[in-house]
């Protein structure tokens, strides 16, 4: 074996046995029974809650409501007495508007001091001021003393500033965010954006292959859901959209890809489905 070794330049490979791949899989399923839940009740059917070792993407639309869905996410997660760790970098404060009306089904100029200085310790957030660069975020993750059940990355983008090699260096990152989920078991969301504005094409549902950087996003994230809205009107001035929508799974690992009905609100945070 040594000699062909050193004949070929390279190590011998080996398949694994039954066995093998069989105990790994018997490990993935325990945390899939662990999974906090979604909070949506047909999404929990298509990706079974937020499973440690996954890496999910949410992309969609500008202003279609990415970051309002996963504060929604954030906030059934802490109601069920889980942690999640967001990394506000776009939204930045207003983060805090968002997760205050989905807890307190209140319209935003509803809401009071109190509601949005509400505090139990289950959601902990980081701004840009206190992560300067990827690295930043990448270190927190991979060093955080504290368990989170939920890692939200709002947005994945933010700190790609080489236009020339942004896809090159998302991919890389994306890379390392997978190393990072599958060893310290963490369930970790990315947000991203789409290549262009999809809401100008007619009845058009954006797909993986729009996300800009789609080839990593699809090749390594385990779950891809999209959101899709219509616009209100035809006319290419108003860019309303539809109090209406859908959530898709264009990628799962545990079942079928599908999709769920959800409905917004302009004046409140809650995002609602149909159950």
């Amino acid at each position: 074996k040594e000699e062909l070794e050193q004949q070929l330049d390279r190590p011998m490979f080996r398949p694994r046995s039954m066995r093998e791949v069989g105990d790994e899989r018997i490990e993935e399923k325990k945390y899939e029974k662990i999974a906090p839940k979604t909070g949506y009740t047909e999404l929990d059917d298509l990706i079974l809650g937020w499973v440690p070792c996954h890496l999910y993407t949410l992309s969609g639309d500008t202003n279609v409501g990415k970051t309002t869905i996963a504060c929604n996410f954030a906030e059934r997660i802490r109601s069920q007495g889980k942690k999640v760790l967001y990394f506000a970098l776009e939204p930045e404060n207003t983060v805090v508007d968002y997760l205050a009306s989905a807890r307190e089904k209140k319209h935003f100029k509803e809401l009071t001091d109190e509601d949005i200085r509400f505090e139990d310790e289950n959601i902990q957030i980081y701004g840009k001021d206190e992560v300067e660069n990827l690295q930043d975020l990448l270190q927190i993750v991979r060093t955080s003393a504290i368990r989170y059940d939920l890692i939200i990355i709002d947005h994945i983008g933010y700190f790609i500033k080489d236009k020339a090699n942004y896809i090159q260096e998302q991919a890389n990152t994306l890379k390392e965010l997978k190393w990072i989920v599958k060893q310290m078991k963490y369930a970790v969301l990315v947000i991203a954006h789409l290549k262009k504005p999809v809401t100008v094409k007619k009845n058009y549902i954006p797909t993986m292959d729009d996300i800009s950087g789609s080839a990593a996003f699809k090749q390594d994230s385990t779950e891809v859901l999209l959101v899709h809205r219509e616009k209100m009107t035809k006319d290419a001035k108003d860019t309303r959209l539809a109090p209406e929508g859908i959530l898709i799974v264009a990628k799962s690992k545990v079942g079928p890809n599908g999709f769920m009905e959800i409905f917004f609100s302009d004046k409140h945070g809650r995002i609602m489905d149909r159950t």
